[in-house]
């Protein structure tokens, strides 16, 4: 057990960096399709993460070394069906018709390993059901594959790293792997009835969808950064000054092209959001620029500011100490204004944006399509 417990907090201090990795992916498709994020689907999908690392990392570790493994000699696949019963009696002691085995049969490693196996993926019934939607006939055939592919991961010697299987290949395994499935699917029943229903939690991220939240637009500058940078790159080749490239590269994308693409550039078509004139209509190319524009001035402006608190304060009264006063209290400043203006935002019932957008007349929309109808079996 203490095994057991010591690989799944492996996983949980391996979860947040496997989280960050999967994070913009996911959030992505999660914005193309609803719009909006609510804490119960995000919850689901972050706890089926962890529970995807602790699965899989119980079946892999400990990794031995490739030395051990060279020496192994003993069989690599187990093909024999129920051998579990065959081998119960030799490897416990148990005997039917003695009831003082029952016990130390039961708490023996062979058969804690036996079921084990069988709660290992049982949580994957539950995920396929409630989260995914999954017919039982569908839930039993892809528990069963990830059986397989646990199992053949294990016969490959961790995909060749090893020079042979460091694991037994057991079909045993994999009936008690796709069992644990099924009992999963099965138990998921009388859960969905206290569990918060499917459909509902649809229908508020939809809901949240309708407006462009700060992570929305904050996810979707991440990606649109990723193309600026490659622009950027381009534009230094010919703008010797790397500030001034990199402002003309933000500005020709998020301005020249993003009007030419509908108000839309990579990152917001991705996330479903838009550029639009504060009355609805398309975005006009010179507010579009003038938008962009206003974002890099104020940008620039501000950390101009923080650098004259930084050298004044060094010349003329010469405290290297007041000059880092100066300039975390400009940056705390700053970043009360960001929370203030996206606080007045979220708050609005008017689509207002930041001050760079009322200035130029434009604002973000989301083109995330109202809530389809809901399945009628979704309940099943």
């Amino acid at each position: 057990m203490v095994f057991y417990l010591r690989i799944v907090w492996q996983a949980v201090l391996f979860f947040p960096f496997a989280a960050a990795l999967i994070a913009l992916p996911f959030l992505i498709h999660h914005y193309r399709k609803y719009g909006g994020m609510t804490f119960a689907r995000f919850f689901l999908a972050y706890s089926l993460v962890l529970y995807a690392l602790c699965a899989y990392f119980l079946v892999i570790l400990p990794l031995p070394s490739q030395e051990a493994v060279a020496r192994m000699t003993g069989p690599s696949t187990q093909l024999i069906p129920f051998s579990f019963f065959r081998d119960l009696s030799k490897e416990t002691g148990f005997q039917l018709t003695e009831p003082s085995t029952y016990l130390p049969a039961l708490f023996s490693t062979f058969t804690l390993q036996f079921l084990f196996n069988i709660v290992l993926l049982m949580p994957l019934g539950f995920y396929l059901r409630y989260y995914f939607r999954r017919k039982m006939l569908s839930a039993v055939l892809i528990t069963f594959g990830v059986s397989l592919f646990f199992e053949i991961t294990q016969l490959s010697g961790l995909y060749g790293f090893y020079p042979r299987a460091y694991r037994l290949f057991d079909v045993d395994d994999l009936i008690c792997n796709t069992l644990g499935g099924f009992l999963g699917y099965v138990l998921t029943g009388p859960l969905m009835k206290v569990l918060p229903d499917r459909d509902e939690i649809d229908k508020r991220s939809y809901q949240k969808g309708e407006r462009v939240t700060f992570t929305r637009r904050g996810l979707s500058f991440l990606v649109d950064m990723f193309f600026v940078s490659i622009l950027w790159a381009v534009t230094a080749i010919f703008v010797p000054w790397q500030f001034v490239a990199l402002s003309l590269a933000y500005i020709l994308y998020f301005g020249l092209f993003q009007w030419a693409c509908g108000g839309k550039s990579l990152g917001k078509r991705l996330t479903k959001i838009c550029v639009i004139n504060v009355d609805g209509s398309k975005v006009l190319l010179w507010r579009c620029l003038l938008r962009y524009a206003l974002l890099v001035i104020f940008s620039w402006a501000y950390w101009a500011v923080a650098w004259f608190f930084s050298l004044a304060s060094s010349w003329v009264f010469g405290s290297q100490f007041l000059a880092l006063f100066l300039v975390a209290v400009w940056f705390f400043a700053g970043v009360f204004v960001l929370l203030l203006e996206t606080a007045l935002n979220r708050s609005s019932n008017t689509g207002r944006d930041y001050l760079y957008g009322r200035i130029s007349g434009t604002r973000l929309a989301s083109t995330v399509l109202r809530q389809p109808a809901p399945c009628p079996e979704t309940r099943s």
